[in-house]
């Protein structure tokens, strides 16, 4: 009796410890694959990565527009009875204290 059940334990660790390993080894497989850190993962960061540096460029490239627009609005840069006389001009604006004259 204790002959067979040596072979019994034999017989069942030739098929269990085998497909064990098998189940194991496909588990592992598909999670390289689909799994947090698989392929399927990684190329989704990827995309991921690319769209945010494409709408980082972008505002970047809105940002460099901005700072280039106001370079010229610094104290110091403008002259402020120039920009007075073009705003007075553009926009048909006098002071009460100023002469108006009229050139024909």
């Amino acid at each position: 009796m204790a002959m067979r059940m040596g072979g019994f334990w034999r017989g069942v660790m030739l098929v269990v410890l085998p497909l064990a390993l098998m189940v194991g080894i496909l588990y592992f497989y598909t999670q390289s694959f689909i799994g947090d850190y698989g392929s399927i993962a990684r190329e989704d960061a990827i995309t991921r990565l690319k769209l945010a540096e494409r709408e980082n460029q972008r505002l970047q490239n809105v940002m460099d527009e901005k700072l280039k627009r106001n370079k010229g609005l610094r104290k110091g840069s403008v002259d402020l009875d120039l920009l007075d006389e073009r705003a007075r001009e553009e926009l048909g604006l006098i002071r009460m204290d100023e002469v108006f004259l009229i050139e024909e």
